[in-house]
């Protein structure tokens, strides 16, 4: 739970569930027993999920089911709660009441007589259509709306965004998805994922286009905001919960009418679907959009999405509401200015989506930015007890205007030291935007170029972090700040899983925040669209 104040994280330690991942499987092996002996009157259907049980079978076999579970319950801790109880008639022509009645009980408190278009178990409906619908808009819908208007009017635009993401998005639909065929309720789906999308919108405060939109739906893996539609998932989903529940119930089961022989995992489907549709994406944008895609959708090009918004180790990961919806704006391909301008600070014209604000020379925001990303290596280095040294001085002898000790290690492997030259480049400017990998060209022709023959034969190796505008950093840079957070990790003895992806986090916010304040640094007192028309 991530309060408000940004200060601290509530961790899920208490009760069964929550804080002991073993407390339901020792539940289920202390009712074991009791569950082999009702399977040993041989009903019909006889499966549990923990306490919640589901028996068919004649009226007599589950008058003794009964009786059982109420004398060999207690000693085991089980007791039954008949007004808890449903019992239910297959044939749906039958009026006759429950079989089971108990003496000098009120009536509420009786085991309840569910008709069989209302039957439902686990919370997943399966009666008529007509009550599946009914079912599914109430629990699905019922409180979004409320929810939602709250989450908009939120000042905090990246809080508002990632709890839309992480708690009220798809995953809110899931139940249903894995239980409930899409055409009994598919109505329902679209109208949710229409409620997300205004959510979205007015929580960023800008209209997508339904491109903008289709890539916002991507996982943030591959450059969107993790806003999948339920609508075009749940088939993944329920096909993939079918296949997976008969292969736990280990019985045969005849294929539903459309369920295919073999299927993909959802988590595996849903990602295939999101890279079809980010490749159609990429097949109708034009050369700018095409190499925006591509490039959001690089490793470490998402983590400012997908921070927690939280000061506990750093405040680099909390961005202001502006700052963040002008990030995003950004990685969306979502138009900034109605029209090209010039550049207030050197007269050379602004693209509508701000391109020449990331790599403008003037006013120093290159080199806030350069030591921004420098500063926080330096700092995570000293945490790995490194011995960091900013921009050392003499690494390469006398010489003038060749500094590539951005940061410098005298000890990193081999006995060896190492200097690391940091840099940031822009993907999308016209002598990047053709390139397939302009983080590692930039690396090969810029750094390495310059300084890997006056490396030779002295006391240090050399390597260039260089990351891009929006996001991606080149795969030797990726080495280094692992085996940085590694060292760090360890000095701290955290986990270095959760470290490394808190450090991406902390370290791509950081980014982004220094791109959009760029951005923001010369189109600042511009009126933002109130209307956006598609990307080019």
């Amino acid at each position: 739970m991530l309060l408000y104040d940004h200060e601290f994280i509530i961790e899920s330690c208490a009760g069964v569930q929550q804080g002991d991942p073993l407390g339901p499987l020792y539940f289920c092996c202390g009712i074991m027993s009791l569950v082999n002996e009702i399977q040993a009157l041989n009903p019909v259907y006889n499966k549990w999920y923990m306490d919640d049980g589901g028996i068919i079978g004649d009226v007599d076999l589950l008058k003794k089911v009964w009786e059982l579970i109420k004398t060999r319950g207690p000693p085991m801790g089980l007791h039954l709660n008949p007004s808890k109880c449903e019992w239910s008639w297959l044939d749906p022509d039958c009026s006759a009441p429950c079989p089971i009645r108990l003496e000098d009980v009120a009536e509420e408190n009786q085991v309840k007589l569910v008709p069989h278009s209302e039957i439902q178990m686990l919370g997943v409906p399966l009666g008529s259509d007509a009550f599946v619908s009914d079912f599914v808009e109430k629990k699905l819908l019922g409180r979004l709306l409320s929810t939602v208007t709250r989450l908009v009017d939120f000042e905090d635009s990246q809080a508002a965004t990632y709890l839309l993401r992480v708690s009220y998005s798809i995953v809110r639909a899931v139940h249903f998805m894995r239980s409930t065929p899409l055409h009994q309720w598919h109505k329902h789906a679209v109208k949710f994922d229409s409620m997300i999308r205004d959510a979205i919108e007015k929580i960023l405060g800008f209209p997508m286009s339904d491109v903008s939109y289709a890539q916002a739906c991507l996982t943030p893996k591959l450059g969107g905001l993790g806003l999948r539609k339920t609508a075009e998932h749940a088939n993944l989903a329920y096909q993939a919960s079918w296949h997976e529940s008969r292969k736990t119930a280990r019985e045969t089961w005849s294929l539903p009418p459309g369920m295919p022989e073999r299927v993909l995992s959802q988590k595996e489907a849903s990602y295939q679907f999101d890279e079809k549709m980010h490749a159609h994406l990429v097949s109708i944008s034009n050369v700018r959009e095409a190499q925006r895609l591509r490039r959001c959708a690089q490793p470490h090009a998402s983590s400012f999405v997908t921070a927690v918004p939280c000061d506990d180790d750093g405040k680099e990961t909390i961005m202001k509401p502006r700052i963040f919806r002008i990030a995003v704006a950004y990685r969306l391909g979502i138009p900034l200015l109605k029209e090209e301008i010039p550049c207030p600070l050197c007269k050379q014209t602004i693209n509508q989506f701000g391109d020449h604000a990331t790599c403008c020379a003037r006013n120093g925001d290159l080199i806030i930015r350069h030591n921004t990303q420098r500063n926080f290596i330096e700092y995570l280095a000293s945490i790995g007890c490194l011995s960091p040294v900013l921009e050392k001085k003499g690494i390469l002898g006398p010489t003038s205007g060749r500094r590539p000790g951005d940061v410098t290690f005298m000890r990193w492997a081999q006995g060896k030291g190492l200097c690391i030259d940091v840099a940031v480049t822009c993907p999308l400017i016209s002598s990047q935007v053709t390139l397939a990998e302009p983080c590692e060209e930039y690396a090969a022709r810029q750094k390495h170029g310059k300084y890997d023959e006056s490396f030779i034969g002295t006391d240090f190796f050399f390597s260039a972090i260089v990351w891009e505008t929006l996001g991606a950093v080149n795969s030797e840079g990726e080495e280094v700040l692992r085996q940085i957070f590694r060292f760090a990790a360890k000095q701290l003895g955290c986990e270095f899983s959760s470290f490394c992806g808190r450090a991406w986090a902390r370290i791509s916010c950081s980014l982004q925040t220094s791109v959009a304040q760029e951005i923001l640094n010369r189109i600042d007192g511009r009126e933002f669209l109130d209307a956006l028309s598609p990307a080019p």
